[in-house]
């Protein structure tokens, strides 16, 4: 686990560094039980979101520049409930958009579920910026039970499951 949460930060830091020749996001997921809540964050580069918010809602959005546009939060949000999808006991959970931060190239997208109930299996599908970047790669941490899990989504493998029982 270590070793992949290693090549993980490798990966994520190299494609920074070298105009990021790899296509990679990550997401984190920490199940909270005392706010009995899934604390869900995304990290993405801001360019690539914004190319595919632009092909996928003919606009472009300026993310974390002056002139960014009045809309962005609320096609980032239409866009993301529309490619990202969890099921939790094989029961599907809304997700509620908390909000966005631009931090240098990278945007942070934070979202969240309520009244989440302890969960032994997850089931993510995760298509973000498939559209426009078929080599895209989405990593999803897990963090349940005191244990950390992972998957590796791609644009021919965009769904995965992960069990604690």
């Amino acid at each position: 686990m270590l070793r992949f949460l290693l090549l993980t930060f490798l990966i994520f830091v190299s494609s920074f560094i070298s105009a990021h020749p790899f296509y990679v996001s990550i997401c984190e997921m920490n199940y909270n039980k005392e706010t009995k809540s899934l604390e869900i964050s995304l990290r993405v580069f801001t360019d690539d979101l914004e190319k595919t918010l632009q092909d996928w809602s003919a606009e472009k959005l300026y993310l974390g520049e002056k002139n960014e546009s009045a809309n962005s939060d609320i096609l980032l949000k239409k866009y993301i409930l529309n490619v990202l999808g969890i099921a939790l006991d094989e029961k599907n959970i809304p997700l509620h958009f908390v909000g966005k931060e631009i931090e240098q190239a990278l945007t942070w997208i934070y979202l969240e579920t309520k009244n989440t109930a302890d969960f032994d299996k997850i089931e993510v599908e995760n298509r973000m910026l498939f559209q426009s970047f078929p080599t895209q790669t989405n990593l999803i941490h897990v963090n349940n039970k005191g244990e950390i899990k992972s998957l590796l989504l791609t644009k021919n493998n965009p769904a995965g499951e992960l069990n604690w029982d």
